[in-house]
């Protein structure tokens, strides 16, 4: 049971966050300082490349190039981004927003590990 909670917890807080990127007001993401991440738990490993977490046989991934562009692919919804790191925090702008939201994140054994909206981990395994 709790692991279905967490998994509806894990949807809806994606489905909460694509929202949120339109009506959002914050950070932009070019007030953030594209910086290598320096807090982070390892420091020898970036978030470049691409990052799989498998939930009810769908696939969500994240695809980070080295230019600050990516895409999220959340069970086949394909959505463009920007990023940058630093301080242990993940900044992402989705195509269309002018907000930048931030998550605390650590790259550990080879998992992209980030905190969703409510302090729950979700954790990406390198591809």
């Amino acid at each position: 049971m709790k692991k279905h909670l967490t998994a509806v917890v894990i949807i809806l807080a994606a489905l909460l966050s694509a929202i949120s990127f339109c009506s959002c007001t914050g950070k932009h993401n070019s007030d953030v300082s594209a910086q290598s991440d320096s807090g982070a738990a390892d420091t020898s490993q970036s978030i470049v490349g691409t990052w799989a977490l498998q939930l009810y046989g769908d696939e969500y991934t994240y695809t980070f190039n080295p230019d600050g562009t990516g895409v999220y692919n959340a069970a086949g919804k394909i959505m463009n981004l920007t990023y940058t790191t630093k301080d242990g925090i993940y900044y992402e702008t989705f195509e269309g927003s002018t907000a930048a939201v931030k998550r605390p994140y650590r790259i550990e054994n080879n998992q992209f590990i980030v905190e969703d909206s409510y302090g729950e981990e979700i954790v990406y395994t390198k591809k």
